[in-house]
């Protein structure tokens, strides 16, 4: 009888030590998920119409002012395909990159392609740039329309301001990675199609048909999720009024969406065009970007 009492007891407590460890990770998992679901909960994207970045960026609070925003971001990272630029009268721009900062202030680390019509040419390559200093062109990823691309910028040592940056061309297996030491802001994190400026005014768009993001994500207060599961807003290029792109709305797991090029408007639909002043319906928004050749041009496009 005794004997059956110490093996009763024995499963009693092996029982519970059991359940404890189930409530407990349990818990745990709750506690992320609730991490999660707090920045996902709005239903529509916040939509910030400008004048040079399209896409999407993610912050601790998008709907705040910068200023009042926390430092958390720590890592970014996406993919996309290398768009076919089509020709142009006139020399156009468009570069596809991941990055962290530059929403509204002044500090922003990215990596990306640029894909340009220049001189009657079509120019592709990888780049990594660190505001303030200049684009840096990677010279051993040679790529081409068509190629799948991955990017990622993480923070290694928050004590050095350490940061990785990574670019690889997957059809062609070539890869640049560095790490700098750069004081970011840490305020948001983006996956941006963008016109950058040239000799220090705001380039024309190159026609790039469309750019298709996936596997889009970032690190939030040492929370790794996609778009959706943060809070986010969508950023639409304009040419004052005009439209310059369309923005998907996210896919299904939050992690993708598409950015297309559309058509510049005839003159005369432009005259008549009674779109509202989007200044005054959505506020100031600046956003910091690369220039291109600002103080000394870049040799490798305009030859």
């Amino acid at each position: 009888m005794t004997a059956v009492i110490k093996s009763s007891t024995s499963k009693l407590t092996a029982a519970i030590a059991v359940l404890t460890f189930i409530v407990g990770a349990t818990a745990v998992s709750y506690s992320v998920t609730l991490f999660l679901a707090n920045y996902s909960q709005q239903e529509q994207p916040i939509v910030l119409r400008v004048t040079q970045w399209s896409g999407y960026m993610v912050a601790s609070d998008v709907q705040i002012d910068v200023q009042n925003r926390s430092s958390v971001v720590s890592s970014v990272s996406g993919s996309w395909t290398v768009p076919e630029v089509n020709a142009s009268e006139n020399m156009t721009f468009s570069g596809v990159w991941v990055g962290i900062g530059g929403y509204g202030e002044d500090t922003l680390i990215q990596t990306g392609t640029e894909q340009e019509y220049v001189n009657g040419k079509t120019v592709y390559y990888a780049w990594y740039e660190l505001l303030p200093d200049y684009l840096v062109r990677v010279n051993n990823i040679h790529l081409q329309p068509g190629d799948t691309m991955t990017a990622s910028i993480s923070l290694v040592n928050e004590n050095t301001n350490t940061w990785a940056i990574t670019i690889r061309d997957v059809t062609r297996d070539e890869q640049f990675k560095k790490t700098f030491i750069y004081n970011s802001s840490r305020l948001s994190a983006e996956w941006v199609v963008e016109r950058p400026k040239v000799n220090g005014t705001v380039s024309t768009l190159a026609d790039f048909g469309n750019v298709t993001f996936t596997e889009c994500k970032a690190t939030l207060d040492g929370v790794t999720g996609a778009i959706g599961n943060f809070s986010y807003a969508q950023l639409v290029m304009q040419e004052e009024d005009t439209p310059l792109v369309s923005v998907s709305s996210l896919d299904g797991d939050e992690s993708g969406f598409t950015v297309s090029y559309l058509e510049p408007p005839s003159p005369t639909a432009s005259a008549n065009d009674s779109a509202q002043n989007v200044a005054a319906k959505t506020g100031a928004f600046s956003v910091y970007t690369k220039t291109v050749g600002s103080k000394r041009p870049r040799e490798f496009s305009f030859v």
